[in-house]
């Protein structure tokens, strides 16, 4: 009988060890998919901050976007903008083409477009981001769209580049643009 009474004792023991295994496997887990973010040190307090990058505020636009500190495993919103250029091809003059740019949000945080412009040739490239700028934000792995639309009024070669700036840290990217006229009819 005195086997058993050695048995049960044991248990309390068995399970605070196997509750301390438990929580450093967590801490450990949880360093490696994402650094120390919503971790608490043994007294209750939260991680260090450093452990896993600063908050910067961008004073000009009172926005605040986080820093990675390398290593720390952490995703912020990432754009991946496709395709990186257009060749609209030859357009008759007063005809138009459009092509439309994904931007995906590939992050894990939302991730706000907050605007979508044509430099060039303007007059003959006009851009509809209203479906990126009117969401409120892409949610993390999911996209939007955004048409670009080549116009020519007059025969030519034309150049121009479509700038989408975002919250993401490789903000702004970039799509060239390239287009040219034939005549109608041939």
């Amino acid at each position: 009988m005195s086997e058993k009474k050695s048995f049960w004792s044991t248990i309390p023991v068995i399970i605070a060890s196997l509750a301390a295994v438990l929580t450093g496997l967590a801490t450990i887990i949880a360093f490696v998919m994402g650094g120390f973010g919503g971790l608490t040190t043994p007294a209750g307090e939260p991680a260090s901050p450093e452990a896993n990058g600063s908050s910067d505020s961008d004073e000009t636009s009172g926005s605040s976007r986080s820093s990675e500190s390398s290593g720390s495993g952490r995703i912020e919103p990432q754009a991946v903008i496709t395709p990186k250029s257009i060749d609209f091809g030859s357009v008759g003059v007063g005809a138009e083409d459009q092509q439309t740019v994904t931007v995906v949000n590939s992050g894990n945080e939302f991730l706000v477009v907050d605007e979508a412009s044509i430099s060039g040739d303007e007059g003959v490239f006009s851009v509809d981001a209203d479906d990126c700028l009117g969401s409120g934000g892409i949610e993390p792995q999911d996209e939007c769209e955004i048409f670009v639309t080549f116009e020519p009024s007059s025969q030519g070669s034309y150049a121009g580049v479509l700038e989408i700036e975002h919250s993401g840290p490789t903000s702004p990217n970039q799509v060239a643009l390239k287009g040219e006229t034939k005549l109608l009819g041939l």
